[in-house]
C-alpha cells in the first residue's frame, strides 16, 4: 500500500476502497451511468447484477410479505426522501423482519440489502426523456427480470404486494411478470389522492414535480400501512 505526505504526516494512499460494495465487476466499474435508452436498461453492469441476483443471491430470510417499491432519484434509495417516508410508515413490520423491500428500476430488481452496492448507487434514468418506444422497452426488460425473481424466490414469501403508482411503467411490468409467473401481487397504492396532499408532501420545494410524490401523501401512506397490516398481520413484538 502506498503512502503520501500531508503536512508532516505519512498517510496511507488507500485504507478502504469499498470493493465489497461492488455487486458488479469488483474494482472494474464504478462509473456513473446517466442516460435513457436500451443501453441504460441492458448495460453490462445491470446485466451482470441481474445474473448474480438469480444465480448467487438468496433473500435474507423468510418473509410474510415481499413488497415491490419504486426507485428514487436519490441514491442509495434508503436515504431518499420518498423511501424514508415509506419506510417510516411500515417501520414496525420492517423491524420485525416481516416485510422484505424489493426496488424496481431500469437497473433491474434490487432487494433492499443491495441498495448501497454499485451499480445501484450510481445511475440516473430521467423519465422526462423517455419516448413511447423506450417506455415499452423498459416494461419488457423489467418484466423479464421480475419474472425471473418471482420464479426463483417466491418460496421465500407468503405473499407479495406492490406500492407503485397505478399508471407507472414499473407497475405495468410487474403486472405482466406476475401474470406470467402465476404469482398474485396486489397494489396497495391509492388510485387518487387529494391535490392538497400532493402540495403538502412536496414541502414547497418542488418535490411535487416527481410523480411518485403521491406515494408519500397522507392518503398514500395510510393505504400502505393498512395494506401491509392486512397482508402481513400485526407486527411482531
Amino acid at each position: 500500500m502506498g503512502h503520501s505526505r500531508e503536512e508532516g504526516l505519512t498517510c496511507p494512499s488507500v485504507v478502504w476502497d469499498g470493493s465489497e460494495l461492488d455487486w458488479s465487476k469488483p474494482r472494474e466499474g464504478r462509473v456513473f451511468l446517466r442516460g435513457v435508452g436500451l443501453d441504460y436498461l441492458k448495460h453490462e453492469a445491470f446485466e451482470e447484477g441481474y445474473r448474480r441476483l438469480i444465480e448467487e443471491y438468496k433473500p435474507p430470510g423468510r418473509f410474510k410479505l415481499g413488497l415491490f417499491m419504486p426507485c428514487s432519484y436519490g441514491k442509495p434509495y434508503s436515504q431518499s426522501y420518498i423511501h424514508y417516508l415509506m419506510r417510516s410508515a411500515i417501520a414496525p413490520w420492517l423491524r420485525a423482519g416481516m416485510v422484505h423491500e424489493i426496488i424496481l428500476t431500469n437497473a433491474g430488481v434490487v432487494p433492499r440489502e443491495l441498495d448501497e452496492y454499485w451499480p445501484y448507487t450510481a445511475y440516473d434514468w430521467n423519465p422526462a426523456m423517455e419516448t413511447p418506444e423506450v417506455r415499452e422497452c423498459y416494461r419488457r426488460v423489467l418484466a423479464e427480470r421480475i419474472e425471473g425473481y418471482l420464479t426463483r424466490f417466491s418460496s421465500y414469501y407468503k405473499a407479495f404486494a406492490a406500492y407503485l403508482r397505478w399508471d407507472s411503467d414499473s407497475w405495468a411490468a410487474l403486472a405482466r411478470a406476475s401474470s406470467r409467473a402465476g404469482v398474485d401481487v396486489v397494489n396497495l397504492a391509492p388510485r387518487t389522492v387529494p391535490s392538497s396532499e400532493v402540495e403538502e408532501a412536496g414541502l414547497g420545494l418542488g418535490y411535487e414535480q416527481d410523480p411518485d410524490i403521491v406515494l408519500v401523501t397522507r392518503t398514500g401512506l395510510d393505504a400502505l400501512r393498512r395494506g401491509v397490516a392486512e397482508l402481513a398481520g400485526p407486527p411482531a413484538p
